[in-house]
């Protein structure tokens, strides 16, 4: 499970056919690379949940909330997901394909 996914795929655009180590999750049904790749990308997790004082909403703010190490050396800011759900299953959490 934690070697299938391709760190390079994760930090370039140029890579996002490089799908190495992605098994069984590399390709998606029409034969395209699945961005990102691999059963870690599939296991995504995605829980709601909301905050309220008084019975007012506090908006929560989900910038920056990834380790600056990560963002700047281990996953690339024009990484989009694609191709990731064209099928029958979604894996999780359903992916836009306009955020990195």
């Amino acid at each position: 499970y934690v070697k299938s996914r391709n760190d390079k795929q994760l930090m370039s655009k140029k890579y996002e056919n490089t799908t190495t180590n992605c098994d069984p999750e590399a390709k998606g049904s029409n034969g395209l690379p699945i961005v990102p790749c691999g059963l870690i990308a599939w296991s995504l997790f995605n829980d709601t949940y909301g905050f309220s004082i008084n019975s007012k909403s506090l908006e929560v703010n989900k910038k920056d909330i990834s380790w600056k190490s990560d963002r700047d050396h281990k996953f690339g800011k024009d990484v989009y997901p694609k191709n990731f759900q064209n099928g029958g299953l979604i894996g999780g959490a359903k992916l836009n394909e306009s955020i990195p």
